[in-house]
């Protein structure tokens, strides 16, 4: 890696954060507390929070807490005299958010700082509170752009497929330093398309307004509907009445966009 190339790796917040921290960083020894002070637990969401906030799941935990008192143990990072939170984000906010006054439960990542963003991702996705699909690909993109890991383990630890962990390789080689300015994997698949980012505000202004009504169906429903497709699509199909062919054709997009990734992919080398 050049000069160049290094400082532009230096300006992604993902990769110098974890930079940061892997300089600090000793494996720990020893007995620790097994609580702690909720001002204590440090969050670096760019590293260590996959999802996105769910005020449902917020509004459940910050009831569980209230009457059961503490949930289970948050799992975090020590580094140094400082503890960051790799998994349980939503878990931290709800105590924050009904001021819980009590030390809270912890267990301790043993691992080192690149290890606990692989380990964040695992844990996310065995959780109840799924990740969308995505989530998943910008956080296998960020683990491309932080380097030094195989397809195979971000596959395994984010459930993106080998070959899609492949077209982000590609597209951060074709990329360059331009890689860095791409957060999202839908972006940056743009970019190494050539088709540059036509219309970014109302795409972001479009992903924003989904995940709210998202988060409003989440609410609702929790996860009646993810888990009864069949009858989802059945309401969906007396909601939607002659619109639902739109609907139809607005859901094969996605299914397009990775399909048409995956065209321009064949045309091009690996690293």
């Amino acid at each position: 890696m050049d000069d160049e190339e290094t400082s532009a790796v230096l300006e992604h917040e993902a990769t110098a954060r974890l930079l940061e921290l892997e300089q600090l960083w000793k494996a720990p020894v020893g007995e620790m507390p097994d609580r702690v002070p909720l001002a204590d637990l440090e969050v670096i969401e760019v590293l260590f929070q996959p999802r996105t906030m769910s005020e449902k799941h917020l509004d459940d935990l910050k009831r569980a807490i209230k009457s059961v008192g503490a949930l289970e143990p948050l799992l975090v990072l020590p580094v140094g005299n400082r503890l960051i939170v790799v998994d349980g984000h939503h878990r931290r906010e709800a105590y924050e958010l009904v001021d819980f006054a009590e030390p809270v439960p912890v267990t301790y990542f043993r691992g080192s700082p690149r290890q606990a963003m692989f380990e964040a991702v695992r844990e996310n996705s065995m959780a109840k509170l799924p990740m969308h699909n995505r989530e998943k690909q910008d956080y296998a993109w960020k683990l491309v752009l932080v380097g030094d890991s195989s397809k195979n383990e971000i596959s395994v630890a984010t459930g993106v497929s080998t070959s899609q962990v492949a077209n982000m390789r590609k597209a951060r080689s074709l990329l360059k330093d331009d890689a860095f300015e791409h957060k999202s994997w839908f972006r940056a698949r743009r970019a190494a398309q050539g088709k540059g980012q036509l219309e970014v505000d109302v795409e972001e202004m479009k992903e924003r307004q989904a995940l709210d009504w998202a988060n409003r169906m989440a609410k609702e429903f929790t996860t009646k509907m993810a888990t009864h497709p069949e009858i989802a699509a059945m309401a969906l199909n007396i909601y939607f009445g002659r619109k639902l062919p739109e609907l139809y054709h607005e859901l094969r997009s996605f299914m397009a966009e990775d399909m048409e990734f995956e065209e321009w992919d064949e045309n091009h080398s690996d690293f």
